[in-house]
């Protein structure tokens, strides 16, 4: 419900806007439409505009000033946008009837899907609070209106260097969604010729094309760019911990604890800290413990089973031990030790030589493996220059309570949020810039792909088999409302399931 209560925050504000925008028209016509006129604002139901010409002379002196690199440029975006158009229109198909399957939860927690659904690729539209974190919808918005300006940009730099006047640049919000639009001479740009109007429209897209490879290069270079201010690769740094999070304590994790390891698992960066969780819960760990320390701690009590079929051996009262197997190495000597006993958790871990999950051999002492069920897990948090966390839980607890970045700052001056922002940033660019070129490209009305069908149809190659213009119209009409009823399906399933979830989550 959090996002329905942001539009309905944002259509109140549009409300008022309006309201005042009819007052001062009525109240003070003359001084209003004057600053209005000025300015290029305009105030609309559920959008706002700018409109300016101060742009104008900047684009023909950018689009002059390298027209023969520019010109190649634009050729190469009509090459790759006309192959990228059947694939990006045999997606959207794919994606309209394609219904992934839930799976069921196994016992380790993970959705068990069919092959088939995990290998097929489907395009999914990116709506805050449904499939994006509503919190960062600044960077949602932040994202769309660069890839908005860069792709107008392209059609404007086009368009001048075909001798295509522009009327003007502008850009207007439609409930919270920013779009910038450039204002070309329709006519001049409707009698260029097939090559030259395709460079005009498939210049936006290329452009798009362009600023999501560039912004994805920078993407995988930041840590690198940033080495001489942070530490990376080595290790991450804990940003913020919930209030409601099982490691919050005395004993538990704090804001800046800098996280090397979990159990076995060296952790490096944030794709190794949910990589080390996720072993932790596929892979219990087991320790190698001393012989003298288990007779020395043993608290065990007359064997009983659990409701869920697990050995108990220690005292219900007693929540800080648990019952460990003793798991025995068919090359090594007999010894005098029970199968099962009960042990302090902490004490177990922290008196270990190490680790025998992996193969329940130890070069000292004796493997021994808690008895847990596959929900619940052992992990030792290792910190630098802290004394270690042991907590009993989920290692869900930690991805849904605690926030991480694999940017350590080496001063204190720089904190990791500021290599965080970016990255996200970054990130979001990168992937609206994708799906916007493949939206884009689609023939659907409203998009490019409606023009770049009309204008690949005047092609003399077309003009030659079918030489009626009705005939050719007729054709772009049935591509484009074709195109235009699988993305309404693909829309109808979005909405539907982002109310679905709303309502029901």
């Amino acid at each position: 419900m959090d996002f329905l209560l942001l539009l309905g925050v944002v259509v109140a504000i549009y409300g008022v806007l309006l309201f005042f925008d009819n007052f001062f028209k009525s109240c003070m016509h003359y001084p209003y439409e004057a600053f209005l006129k000025g300015t290029g604002l305009s105030i609309k139901f559920l959008r706002l505009q700018w409109h300016t010409t101060a742009l104008n002379r900047s684009i023909v002196k950018w689009s002059t000033a390298y027209p023969k690199l520019l010109d190649l440029n634009f050729s190469l975006g009509v090459y790759l946008s006309v192959l990228l158009m059947p694939l990006a229109s045999l997606l959207i198909v794919v994606s309209a009837f394609h219904t992934r399957s839930s799976g069921k939860v196994g016992s380790d927690g993970a959705a068990a899907g069919s092959s088939a659904a995990k290998n097929t690729v489907s395009f999914d539209l990116l709506i805050p609070g449904v499939n994006l974190p509503l919190n960062e919808i600044g960077y949602y918005i932040a994202a769309l209106g660069i890839n908005s300006v860069v792709h107008e940009l392209g059609h404007g730099l086009a368009a001048v260097l075909e001798d295509v006047p522009i009327k003007g640049f502008g850009f207007h919000v439609m409930l919270i969604i920013p779009m910038a639009y450039t204002q070309l001479d329709s006519d001049q740009l409707n009698a260029l010729k097939t090559w030259k109007r395709l460079k005009v429209l498939c210049a936006g897209i290329w452009h798009n094309l362009l600023l999501g490879a560039f912004t994805y290069l920078l993407f995988v270079t930041t840590p690198v760019m940033l080495s001489a201010i942070y530490r990376v690769n080595e290790s991450v740094m804990v940003t913020d911990i919930k209030n409601n999070s099982p490691l919050l304590g005395a004993r538990g994790l704090e804001e800046g604890d800098i996280v090397t390891s979990i159990n076995s698992c060296e952790v490096r960066n944030e794709a190794s800290w949910y990589d080390c969780l996720l072993e932790s819960l596929h892979s219990q760990p087991s320790y190698c413990i001393s012989p003298d320390f288990v007779h020395l701690n043993d608290e065990s009590v007359p064997i009983s089973h659990k409701n869920d079929g697990l050995i108990e051996c220690c005292n219900a009262e007693n929540k800080a031990s648990n019952c460990f197997e003793y798991m025995v190495d068919v090359n090594e000597e007999d010894v005098a030790l029970p199968q099962h006993m009960c042990l302090n958790i902490r004490k177990v871990v922290e008196n270990s030589f190490g680790y025998c999950h992996q193969k329940p051999i130890c070069p000292e002492g004796h493997c021994f493996k808690p008895i847990i069920n596959n929900f619940t897990t052992i992990l030792q948090i290792r910190r630098d220059r802290k004394p270690d966390v042991i907590y009993i839980g989920h290692p869900a607890d930690l991805t849904r309570t605690i926030r991480i970045s694999q940017f350590v700052p080496k001063t204190s001056i720089f904190r990791p949020g500021f290599a965080d922002h970016i990255q996200l940033l970054l990130k979001y660019v990168t992937v609206f810039a994708l799906g916007l070129s493949i939206i884009n490209v689609i023939p659907c009305f409203g998009f490019d792909g409606q023009h770049i069908v009309s204008t690949l149809l005047s092609n003399g190659l077309v003009v030659s088999r079918v030489p009626q213009k009705s005939k050719r119209d007729v054709i772009a009409l049935c591509i484009n409302c074709i195109g235009t009823l699988f993305v309404f399906i693909l829309l109808t399933k979005v909405f539907w399931q982002m109310l679905f979830k709303a309502l029901w989550p």
